[in-house]
């Protein structure tokens, strides 16, 4: 993922991400659970108060956490993949039993109950950074639509949509790390990977603000905050 200096409106940086409230620090989005180390350089960094910096991690190491054992379908960290995950579940027992009594087994395979709130939560701090980030467009207020799915349970028409966004008629802001993209690409520079196999992201300003999200090549999400 290129970086870019933001030249949007910097009255947008004075204000935390997800509340509007006094900043004082910067909060990675992605927060850098989601990926493994070494990370890529110059992570992407949004403002934010420190309860909003501090009031996610919780939430955003679950749904990590979450993810890696669906896919191994197992809670335990010998049969994790990836070694982060590995050290959090052992680390950290109480997190272990409860994705173990979120576990489901039966004939027909392996399932987790997933606490959605806490998902839900995690998925739109994380498109407000984006939107942030990449577009210069605040968006501190619950969007108008946030769809949380696992791509594997795509339909081929909702697949292609949710991966092959049309191109926005209206530009981003001047200035914004978009418009730059765009310049620099000559139209739609498409997803922005973070880190490959791990996160990439797709964020669009039109007639309103729509970011997609793929976690882990796993969970995707779609936000949308109508203009």
């Amino acid at each position: 993922m290129d970086h870019f200096e933001s030249y949007a409106d910097e009255r947008h940086l004075a204000a935390c991400a997800f509340c509007a409230g006094l900043t004082g620090t910067q909060d990675h989005c992605p927060s850098r659970v989601f990926l493994d180390q070494p990370y890529p350089p110059r992570l992407p960094v949004v403002p934010a108060c420190r309860k909003c910096n501090n009031g996610f991690s919780l939430d955003e190491q679950y749904l990590a956490c979450l993810i890696s054992c669906v896919k191994a379908g197992s809670t335990d960290p010998s049969d994790i993949e990836r070694e982060k995950i590995r050290r959090i579940l052992t680390e950290k027992p109480a997190l272990r039993a409860r994705l173990q009594n979120a576990r489901n087994a039966s004939e027909s395979g392996v399932q987790f109950e997933a606490e959605m709130h806490r998902v839900a939560s995690v998925m739109k701090k994380l498109a407000q950074g984006h939107a942030l980030y990449e577009l210069g467009e605040p968006r501190q207020s619950d969007p108008d639509e946030l769809i949380i799915r696992p791509l594997i349970t795509l339909t081929d028409e909702e697949f292609d949509f949710f991966e092959h966004p049309e191109p926005s008629e209206i530009w981003p802001e001047v200035g914004s790390r978009a418009m730059q993209r765009i310049a620099e690409n000559f139209g739609d520079p498409g997803w922005l990977e973070v880190q490959k196999g791990r996160y990439r992201f797709h964020a669009k300003a039109g007639s309103g603000i729509e970011i997609r999200i793929v976690i882990d090549e796993y969970l995707a999400a779609y936000c949308r905050w109508a203009e």
